[in-house]
């Protein structure tokens, strides 16, 4: 069995020691934990192990898992490499492209997985088979939202902590990068980050995209951690051939397979009308948040054996979605289009 060092034991970080445990680990002897806080330690499962200094724990494991503040994440992710340990880095990998680019360099002949959860979710599974088998036809738009009245997060913002999912997910799902991207982000708290963050993608095909990410919206389904939160989680894909819904709260995917046709023959220039089937409930499986992280640690897991990775790597992972945001960023504080080259 891999010996691991997992840094950090906050809400996510549990989720971690609970997804090993289902694994089969003894996180009493498998896996080790650093853990400054120590009301975050009190709230541990029974038995776990925990390391008092970097050094000891990374001198002991075989790789580590890194579930820290995002603003960790660089210089954690650093030690871990240059001791030569393979690692899973929670999202987002950094904080910029830069700081994900240059630990990629770092990174040669290491197993890196990048923690990002929805790549791993059946039902986003499912939409992304679709898409590739082309059931879609043309895709020309995608959308997301991961908003509601929700926890504001003391360590990152809107576009690290709920935007970073799908500024991975809707390109992976699009088989593409974007080319352009137009954001506004607001800080209706007052609290100096991006509570509420909106997006535009256009990609080179000619397709669009919206990702929607806050914490100051009404919301549908009750938070799953914090009394009296509610939340959406919502991923939309439409195209010439089929349309698809999913929503991550209620466990449904929907698909209407079919597309539009002139209202009149032969008068294309007139209404044209919606020629659709019944929705397909696919179904696609359902797991919890516990699951979804074993299936992530599985998969890398085996990329540790077998040396092959089997989940988005530093560059995949890091940089490509860190360059999405990076340029929402700087085009919400220019108010223009920013363009990806």
């Amino acid at each position: 069995m891999t010996r691991l060092l997992l840094l950090g034991c906050g809400a996510f970080g549990r989720i971690h020691l609970a997804a090993l445990a289902r694994l089969g680990f003894d996180l009493g002897q498998e896996v080790a934990v650093l853990e400054p806080d120590a009301a975050m330690r009190a709230a541990a499962p029974p038995g776990t192990r925990f390391v008092q200094g970097l050094d000891a724990g990374l001198r002991d494991c075989d790789a580590a898992i890194i579930a820290t503040p995002p603003a960790t994440h660089a210089t954690l992710a650093e030690a871990v490499l240059r001791a030569g340990r393979d690692l899973f880095l929670e999202k987002p990998a950094t904080e910029t492209a830069a700081q994900s680019a240059a630990l990629h360099e770092l990174a040669t002949g290491r197993i890196v997985q990048l923690g990002l959860y929805f790549r791993f979710h059946p039902k986003a599974q499912a939409i992304h088979r679709l898409a590739r088998a082309g059931d879609f036809g043309r895709i020309h738009h995608l959308s997301a939202r991961m908003s509601g009245l929700k926890r504001a997060r003391g360590d990152s913002g809107a576009l690290l902590n709920d935007a970073v999912h799908f500024a991975d997910l809707l390109p992976w799902i699009a088989g593409e990068a974007p080319s352009h991207v137009f954001a506004t982000l607001s800080d209706p708290l007052g609290r100096g980050r991006e509570d509420l963050a909106v997006i535009q993608l256009r990609f080179p095909s000619g397709a669009t995209a919206l990702i929607e990410a806050g914490c100051v919206l009404p919301g549908e389904h009750a938070d799953a951690v914090v009394p009296g939160a509610e939340t959406r989680k919502l991923l939309a894909v439409a195209g010439n051939a089929a349309l698809a819904e999913v929503d991550f709260m209620a466990e449904t995917l929907r698909l209407r397979r079919g597309a539009h046709h002139p209202a009149r023959r032969n008068d294309p220039g007139g209404a044209w009308l919606p020629d659709h089937a019944p929705a397909e409930d696919l179904g696609a499986g359902a797991l919890d948040p516990v699951g979804v992280v074993a299936a992530q640690l599985s998969a890398f897991l085996q990329a540790v054996r077998t040396r092959v990775n089997h989940g988005p790597d530093l560059h995949e992972g890091g940089v490509l979605p860190l360059r999405i945001l990076d340029a929402a960023r700087r085009s919400a504080h220019g108010m223009r289009v920013e363009e990806l080259t």
